[in-house]
């Protein structure tokens, strides 16, 4: 008896999945499976709402040597990640280094450096004064001469005295992730190329921990790009960096490790957990199909500037949580979190503190990367990372069949394809369907603004026009155009709630319709109800707002929305809205006096800029 097993789901009858539609269609009452549970990602692939064993993928179930789904190698993350932290010269070079040495000193395990306005060697030295090379990795970004730039990074290591053999960076040589961004390389491309494959060659003999080429996909993905376009571009760019080491007479496996891959994390869990697997994955077919034999890879992920928030940028820690979080599942090799308050000029100490310890509290306390490829198996997952793999190829071979990246971007039909991309997304953010915490939903009309330093000129902005530049693409920017015209009236401009009945009767609209007009940063004036239209007149007429917003349930609607509609035209609403679609009753709610409705499902920034308007601010019009 003592050794028999318990099964204790033996007096369970079994549940096959035909048993759970079956009981998923009866709490739907009628609604649509595909509308209610299923949900697509931009790159047009279907999330159902349960994975089981029939989703099950013919992946490795263990890590295995070299590169692929699990990890960068059999040992995975298990010694941790490098956490990667960005810095460029604000104020002056001591100001920089001394913000350096203070990251190093706290965690942070390599620098990422933003070249612009450094120069020349004594400033670069200056800057990385203190910096052991030999221990804490450097990698070069930003800079409007990369080759020139490389090179006065191995320059100023050799004044330090460390050997050749011993130095540990990624000299960032990036032209074509130059081009997307700024229209321009700054030169063309394909002599960029060849001047770094030289340089590539030299540092393949001579320095072992040096990486000379970044293929960098972080343009596309801030420009809203799907998960398998950003990868599609992130690969078509490392192919171009292989063909130009190759020919400079570099063997392709010396090639393949002059390379380093950077992508973007944002607030998709799953999705970009899924996205760091698939670029292995992908990276391993190129590798595969170049002949290459033990093949290194090195993926940085960096978290999105385009999910952050300028307002309320406190929940900017939780998106790069999410994000931070997701590349360290997804067995980034590097990872660099943006400081919550990047967008507001300056990072202080807070802001860079945070982002170093999100790091370090995942890594140290969590111990998230004690476990090789946690997400392994996971039949989401798994099924996830080929769905977006397969999807990834296919565009990838439509970039190369178009004559590579660096031709798709001249013509245009990349950032055609992204714009098309945007355009959906965007339609979701402008109705609310894709919402934005603290922005679009349950914003703060009262919060105290965060005020940081300004931030010098940026080199960073559109310089060029061989190609049309990716822009950056803020998921919050929208919503944030029409807080700042807002905030610019005096005094702010308000809307008065006409509750109908009583709280049970109008608070689900009430409380929906407040986060509607504050996420424009039009203040709304409650109260707890009102069940004749002398009172609620006389309330609206002691508010001193100029517009009202009709909210209660659909049975007081029928009962008292058009009398309330007129009585409030009335007593001089300038503009009347009515919370809620209201289907056959439209046109008798029109001829009582309601000049627009707002529901789930409509343009929340066309109707905030008309509301704007109507109280004569014009700021927030696009």
């Amino acid at each position: 008896m003592a050794n028999e097993i318990m099964n204790l789901a033996a007096e369970a009858p079994p549940v096959t999945h035909d048993d759970w539609l079956a009981a998923v269609e009866v709490v739907l009452k009628g609604r649509s499976f595909d509308k209610v549970l299923r949900s697509t990602v931009p790159d047009g692939i279907t999330v159902e709402p349960l994975y089981t064993r029939e989703d099950e993928v013919d992946a490795a179930e263990v890590p295995t040597v070299g590169v692929g789904r699990r990890g960068s190698g059999i040992a995975g993350l298990t010694a941790g990640w490098d956490i990667r932290q960005r810095h460029g010269l604000t104020a002056t070079t001591e100001e920089a280094n001394a913000a350096i040495l203070n990251d190093l000193e706290r965690g942070v395990t390599s620098i990422e450096l933003v070249m612009a306005g450094i120069d020349d060697a004594a400033t670069l030295a200056r800057v990385l004064d203190g910096v052991m090379v030999d221990l804490a990795p450097v990698a070069l970004t930003g800079a409007a001469d990369q080759v020139g730039a490389a090179r006065l990074l191995l320059a100023v290591a050799g004044s330090k005295g460390v050997t050749a053999s011993t130095v540990l960076a990624d000299l960032g040589v990036d032209p074509i992730g130059r081009l997307a961004t700024m229209g321009t390389a700054g030169a063309p491309v394909a002599a960029i190329l060849a001047d770094a494959a030289l340089l590539a060659a030299e540092v393949s003999a001579a320095y072992p921990g040096v990486r000379t080429f970044r293929a960098d996909s972080t343009a596309y993905g801030h420009a809203g790009a799907a998960a398998a376009t950003e990868l599609a571009a992130l690969l078509s760019t490392g192919v171009a960096y292989l063909r130009a080491l190759t020919g400079a007479g570099l063997d392709v496996d010396a090639s393949f490790g002059q390379i380093s891959l950077t992508t973007t994390v944002g607030t998709d869990q799953f999705l970009d957990i899924a996205k760091l697997r698939a670029l292995r994955v992908l990276w391993a077919r190129v590798a595969e199909a170049s002949d290459a034999r033990d093949v290194p890879v090195h993926v940085q992920a960096v978290t999105s500037q385009a999910v952050l928030s300028q307002r309320d940028p406190w929940v900017n820690m939780l998106r790069t949580t999410i994000g931070c979080f997701a590349a360290a599942i997804g067995g980034a090799d590097a990872i660099t979190v943006r400081p919550f308050d990047e967008l507001l000029g300056v990072p202080d100490e807070l802001g860079v503190r945070i982002a170093r310890n999100t790091q370090l509290v995942l890594m140290e306390e969590s111990n998230i990367h004690r476990v090789i490829d946690p997400a392994g198996g996971s039949w989401y997952v798994e099924k996830l990372t080929d769905q977006l793999a397969d999807a990834a190829w296919a565009v990838f071979q439509g970039l190369e069949a178009a004559g590579g990246i660096v031709a798709a971007l001249a013509a245009g039909s990349l950032q055609q394809q992204i714009e098309a991309t945007w355009r959906g997304e965007h339609k979701a953010l402008r109705t609310r369907r894709r919402a934005i915490t603290g922005v679009s939903e349950f914003p703060d009309v009262d919060e105290t603004p965060v005020v940081r330093g300004p931030r010098p000129q940026s080199s960073q902005l559109p310089t060029g026009s061989d190609v049309e530049a990716l822009p950056v693409r803020r998921l919050a920017a929208d919503y944030e155009r029409l807080r700042d015209a807002a905030d610019t009236a005096d005094p702010r401009p308000t809307i008065f709630l006409a509750n109908l009945g009583g709280g049970a009767d109008h608070s689900t609209r009430s409380t929906w319709a407040k986060n509607f007009f504050e996420a424009g940063g039009i203040a709304t004036i409650g109260n707890d109800g009102f069940e004749d239209d002398e009172s609620m007149v006389a309330a609206y007429r002691a508010s001193g707002a100029r517009i009202a917003v009709v909210c209660s349930s659909d049975p007081v609607y029928a009962q008292r929305a058009a009398s309330a509609a007129t009585a409030l035209k009335a007593a001089g609403v300038d503009k009347l809205y009515l919370a809620g679609n209201p289907g056959d009753a439209r046109e008798a709610y029109r001829a009582a006096g309601v000049d627009e409705f707002v529901f789930i499902g409509c343009d929340v920034v066309d109707s905030l800029e008309g509301a704007l308007v109507a109280l004569g601010i014009t700021g927030g019009a696009a």
